[in-house]
């Protein structure tokens, strides 16, 4: 009946199709016409002059006149990110601190500090890194290819002082001794949440507009009222009724987050072959009074496929139970799509929001980015619409999304309909999705997935309560080799050069314990990577809450050797070359 797309509700009783859809991005003509005949207002976001060109159209837009919206939602601070592959604004790396003391002395040591969350995820949010030498002088570092990595050269021996911070985190303070003779030091800082204080909120809030406006519900037509209307208190409130408490006094750099979060979307899309899960829906018809009704259970084996062309667009098809057919969905209606929803913040498709960060909000303990987004009334809605004999009926989305203020990855995600759509008999959509990590085999990356979808519908015949759990996942990079999952408490040496490299790894214990420093001798090959497990009867036998420091001698060039430890607590790792050992141990 329908073409797949990747984001779609198919409604089969009386044959109407609701799809949210990410369909390779492409828009019709027609589309673009009648959007280019709403009015262009001079206050919304400002648009990259070449992102018509950039954005290709999606398909079968059949758009309706939409309301106008308030100008504080479009206001100049409404920021998006530029549709370019190439994002100007990164993602925020800790800060570089400016040179205080031109004149202190220079040596030959070199400092790299990682900062890493408590999952051992690097840190890539926004943070602020300082190094104090012992006099007082504040130090310059460069910021790596790796994500939460700054490198300090040229350091003479001496004793310095380490500060890292980062909105919703406690600091982190260190001092750190390098000794005279050492070529490379590494440290690494866990920031642990601390999240400060949230704002109050009135008692019983008014609607909010994405700059906290109160907003005129009477720009917003209502569907034709029916005779009799049951009760809406099955439905939560919607995106606008109130605004969640974000922390008090903490400022949001907008621009830095979009760009951070477009990452994070890019990844999605670049290095996702597919993958499967479990997925289980509890479908509950809701009655005349506001009732739920007894659920209809289904089970599905999932699996979800990115496809990827030359031009760099993309789409998402959904299988279950190896098949498209959607009429095995409760109450006639399927919801596909879900993975898509967050592909809003990437570069081909933010330039059709506004974007306004409210501040520093907590997502199930986590500190997030509280990130509201509305549809451009200048822009042609392209996440998904109905289909009915009469035509396609595209919808215009408003939300909010929780980023990770750590990783920059989604968290939390709620939307609804902009406004209402007669012609198919919709009052009102609410989604709510929560996301979670998967790891994939790679250290390296891993996946924020949906992990739990409840579906609020009220139609002009049917209303449902719905929820989705996904679980057991799989997944298949684009690139297969990869490197096993580091393990965890472990260290980790990579050999880059193109023979083999000797090195004797020494791991002494914390200041006061009695426990004696643990050596182990080993060889790398080319091109390969060894890991070495801490903990009891492990390869370093020692409890891993009692490692202080670690330092591994080789017999290598300064740049052949990349060490990388994987530890709940702050460590110190130190790499020696060119150290006279011999191959064969």
């Amino acid at each position: 009946m329908e073409v797949p797309v990747s984001r779609r509700f198919v409604l089969f009783v009386p044959l109407l199709a609701l799809q949210l859809s990410l369909p390779i991005l492409r828009a019709s003509q027609n589309a673009q016409e009648a959007k280019k005949a709403r009015p262009n207002p001079d206050t919304a976001a400002p648009a990259d002059p070449q992102a018509k060109d950039k954005i290709p159209p999606a398909s079968n837009p059949s758009p309706s006149a939409r309301p106008s919206q308030p100008d504080s939602v479009k206001n100049p601070e409404s920021v998006r990110p530029a549709v370019s592959g190439k994002n100007t604004a990164a993602p925020s790396q800790p800060a570089e601190s400016a040179v205080s003391a031109p004149s202190a002395p220079v040596g030959t040591a070199t400092l790299n500090i990682r900062i890493r969350t408590q999952d051992d995820s690097p840190f890539a949010g926004i943070a602020n890194l300082r190094v104090v030498t012992s006099a007082g002088s504040e130090l310059s570092g460069a910021k790596s290819a790796s994500e939460g990595e700054t490198v300090y050269s040229a350091l003479p021996p001496g004793s310095y002082s380490i500060e890292a911070s980062a909105p919703g985190f406690a600091p982190v303070k260190q001092i750190i001794d390098i000794e005279s003779g050492k070529s490379a030091q590494t440290l690494f800082l866990i920031m642990k949440p601390d999240l400060p204080s949230t704002s109050s909120q009135p008692p019983i809030p008014k609607s909010l507009s994405a700059t906290g406006e109160e907003i005129s519900r009477t720009s917003i037509a209502a569907a034709p009222a029916e005779t009799l209307e049951p009760p809406l208190e099955w439905v939560p409130p919607g995106v606008d009724a109130t605004k969640p408490e974000v922390a008090a006094g903490v400022s949001c750099d907008l621009p830095a987050v979009l760009a951070g979060v477009s990452e994070r979307t890019k990844e999605f899309v670049a290095n996702l072959q597919k993958f499967s899960a479990t997925e289980h829906v509890e479908h509950y018809a809701i009655n005349f009074n506001g009732h739920r009704l007894p659920p209809q259970s289904r089970t599905f084996e999932y699996i979800a496929v990115v496809n990827n062309n030359d031009s760099g667009l993309f789409s998402l098809d959904e299988y279950r139970n190896g098949s498209l057919d959607r009429s095995r969905f409760p109450g006639g209606i399927a919801t596909e799509g879900v993975p898509a929803v967050a592909l809003l913040f990437h570069p081909l498709l933010a330039s059709d929001y506004n974007f306004k960060c409210e501040g520093l909000g907590n997502r199930k303990g986590r500190p997030a980015w509280q990130v509201y987004f509305i549809q451009r009334d200048d822009r042609p809605s392209r996440i998904g619409g109905y289909r009915t004999f009469n035509g396609f009926y595209p919808f215009d989305l408003k939300g909010r999304a929780w980023i990770d203020a750590a990783t920059y990855q989604i968290l939390g995600l709620e939307s609804e309909l902009v406004k209402p759509i007669p012609a198919v008999g919709l009052k009102k959509q609410l989604e709510i999705i929560n996301y979670g990590s998967v790891r994939f085999h790679s250290h390296k990356q891993q996946l924020w997935l949906p992990q739990s979808v409840e579906v609020y519908f009220d139609g002009r015949e049917r209303r449902f309560y719905r929820t989705l759990t996904f679980s057991d996942f799989k997944i298949f990079m684009v690139d297969t080799d990869q490197s096993i999952h580091a393990p965890k408490e472990s260290y980790c040496f990579t050999n880059t050069s193109d023979h083999d490299i000797a090195g004797v790894l020494v791991v002494s214990p914390v200041s006061g314990i009695s426990l004696k420093a643990v050596s182990v001798r080993f060889t790398i090959p080319p091109g390969r990577s060894i890991y070495k497990v801490v903990g009891p009867g492990k390869d370093i036998s020692m409890p891993v809450d009692e490692v202080g420091s670690a330092t591994f001698t080789h017999n290598g060039s300064a740049d052949s050797i990349k060490a990388d430890a994987y530890l709940v607590k702050e460590s110190t790792l130190d790499v020696i070359a060119d150290s006279p050992l011999s191959i064969n141990p």
